[in-house]
């Protein structure tokens, strides 16, 4: 039985990158920009590959200062089991919403459309 963790890629995308380093993927793709257009000097190291983007992961551990030990694991929320969902008290009848579109219809109070005189 192996008991060793997979060794992570020697390139991450953008967003895996962005997720080893905690922050946003829209400040990951800034600092990815801004190091192509100083010519790495500052920013997050890439490496382009045709149209994609990839980060080294030796970049990577330069910048956080410890070795990356595992593949960031992408975390989505899933709702609790049915035995611990929350019990919903019965609601009282909301009243009637207003309209909220922008730009209602103009309403008339009666079917006769008044005419203008021609001058």
């Amino acid at each position: 039985m192996d008991t060793t963790a997979p060794q992570p890629p020697d390139f991450f995308t953008v967003e895996e990158a962005a997720r080893v380093l905690r922050i946003g993927r829209t400040a990951a793709y800034a600092l990815a920009r801004m190091w192509r257009e100083t010519d790495g000097r500052e920013g997050l190291p890439v490496f382009p590959v045709g149209r994609l983007l990839r980060v080294p992961r030796a970049a990577l551990e330069e910048m956080a200062g410890v070795s990356i030990t595992a593949t960031p694991a992408v975390t989505k929320e899933r709702p609790p089991p049915a035995s611990e969902a929350p019990t919903l008290e019965p609601s009282r009848p909301q009243p009637p919403r207003a309209n909220t579109c922008r730009h209602p219809r103009a309403r008339t109070t009666s079917t006769v459309q008044p005419t203008l005189p021609l001058t």
